[in-house]
Order: C-alpha cells, then sequence, then structure tokens
C-alpha cells in the first residue's frame, strides 16, 4: 500500500514575495486604470487643454476670413441644403440653396448677414442640378451673386424658420480673439468622441450650456474641433426639426471672395 504522505510546503523566498505582490499591484493598476478609462468613455466633461483647443474655434473662424460652407436642414417635409462662401470678417455670406418637398424642388441664389437674407430665385429650375460642390462650383455662385443687379433680390428679416436659425447661428460662429478656457469649462462643455472627417481627426465637443441654463442641461450644439482649434462642422438641434442642422467648413477656394453684392449695408427686410 502506498504510504500517503503530506507535501512540505514551501515557503517563497523574500524576492520571490517581492515579485509576486509586484505583479499584483500592477494588476490593481491595470484592473482600475481599465474601469477609469471604462467609465471615460461617452460623454465626459472636458479637460483644461481641450477647453483651451475649444476655446479656438470662434477666432481660428475669423482669422481664416472666407470660409466655404455646406449646410443642411431636415424637416418640414423636405430637405434645404445651402452652398456657398462666408466671409467671417466683413459678416457677408452668399450661395445657392435648393429646397426640395415633395412637389419638388425649388432653388436659387441666397446672401445673408446678421440682420436678415435676400434670395433670387431661378427663373428656371435646371441650374439646380448642377454641382456646387468643390471650387469650380463656389466660383459660378460667387459669380452670378455679383452679376446680378441688387433690385433682383428679395430682402427680408429673418423668421423663426429653421433655415433662417441656421443661417442666423452660422453667421455667429466667429470672434477677433479666443474665448476664456477656464470660463468655459464652468458652462459645461462635454467631449463627447473622436471623430474622423475626411481624413482630418476631430474632437467632438458638446457646446456650453446657454447662459442661466441648467447644470445638467446640454447644449444644442455640437462642435468638430481639429488638433489647431479649427473647426470642422458644427451640429444644432432645432426645436422644430426631427434632426440636426447640420453646417460644415472648409477653406475657401483660393482667391474667392464674398462679393459686394446685393450689399454694400447687406440684406434688409423691405421698407414699409
Amino acid at each position: 500500500m502506498p504510504v500517503l504522505t503530506r507535501p512540505r510546503r514551501t515557503v517563497p523566498s523574500k524576492k520571490l514575495r517581492i515579485v509576486l505582490l509586484a505583479l499584483a499591484g500592477l494588476g490593481l493598476i491595470g484592473a482600475t486604470a481599465f474601469m477609469v478609462l471604462s467609465k471615460q468613455e461617452g460623454p465626459r466633461p472636458v479637460t483644461l487643454d481641450e477647453a483651451q483647443r475649444l476655446a479656438l474655434a470662434r477666432f481660428t473662424m475669423y482669422e481664416a476670413g472666407t470660409v466655404k460652407v455646406d449646410a443642411t436642414v431636415k424637416g418640414g417635409g423636405g430637405t434645404t441644403t445651402v452652398h456657398g462662401l462666408v466671409d467671417y470678417r466683413a459678416r457677408h455670406a452668399v450661395g445657392r440653396y435648393a429646397a426640395t418637398r415633395a412637389g419638388g424642388t425649388e432653388s436659387g441664389m441666397i446672401a445673408w448677414d446678421a440682420t436678415g437674407l435676400a434670395v433670387l430665385s431661378d427663373p428656371d429650375p435646371a441650374p439646380a442640378s448642377a454641382s456646387a460642390h468643390g471650387a469650380d462650383g463656389v466660383a459660378a455662385i460667387v459669380k452670378a451673386a455679383a452679376a446680378a443687379k441688387p433690385r433682383s433680390w428679395s430682402p427680408r428679416a429673418y423668421t423663426g424658420d429653421p433655415l433662417d436659425s441656421a443661417l442666423r447661428l452660422m453667421m455667429s460662429l466667429a470672434a477677433d480673439r479666443p474665448e476664456n478656457p477656464q470660463l468655459l469649462t464652468q458652462s459645461g462643455p462635454q467631449h463627447l468622441r473622436e471623430e474622423t472627417l475626411g481624413g482630418t481627426a476631430y474632437a467632438v465637443f458638446s457646446g456650453p450650456r446657454r447662459s442661466g441654463g441648467a447644470r445638467d442641461s446640454r447644449s444644442p450644439l455640437t462642435y468638430w474641433v481639429d488638433g489647431e482649434g479649427r473647426l470642422g462642422r458644427m451640429e444644432a438641434r432645432i426645436a422644430s426639426l426631427p434632426d440636426p442642422a447640420r453646417m460644415d467648413f472648409a477653406p475657401a477656394p483660393a482667391g474667392l471672395r464674398v462679393p459686394t453684392r446685393p450689399w454694400p449695408e447687406g440684406p434688409r427686410p423691405p421698407q414699409s
């Protein structure tokens, strides 16, 4: 019969105990780091570095001067797009709009500033099918706006229409100095995620809360800001729309400028 003997209990050496304790510590640190990173997935308060990046967004728009814009507003039974140029120093903009509804598409030229907008409808809807994207399309928009007679435009003040809200908001996206990042952090902006658009990496932020908003409220504005503080996209939740209005920004084609017409003083509401 085999003899059953109790195995000898081995005591780890001091050196081995130190190694085991170190490995256990690393495991604990790794688990803690994993939990922290997991908790940080999704919306979180911005860091000071991120606040500095967000604080530059309006200033870089002002420094850029003229910017190409593509806006899309969905709702009200259709989709309206605007493609054109914004001069963030003169605060003037021109573009081509296309409003698609169940009954068809209405298109034409549009000019807007801080006070209102003016439209110039196409006498023939065929030009709406021409692409307004790219340097050639934007150049054609600028040429058409410059050639139109001032009395051909139909000016009006802004209304509560979602497109009006989007265009008016677009004109407010520039400032001649950066914002204060420390004050910005107190208004509750959040880092939402990282995203790549057109080969450029962006941090996506929810904007600061509205003045007087509850501390747990979230801004209706979302910003895509690159590593240099340049704004590439903005989305705005407008109360009457099921989807956010989207505005994409890119450098203006070389040499293109917003024409002086139908200004010099900008679109004005009709005189009563």
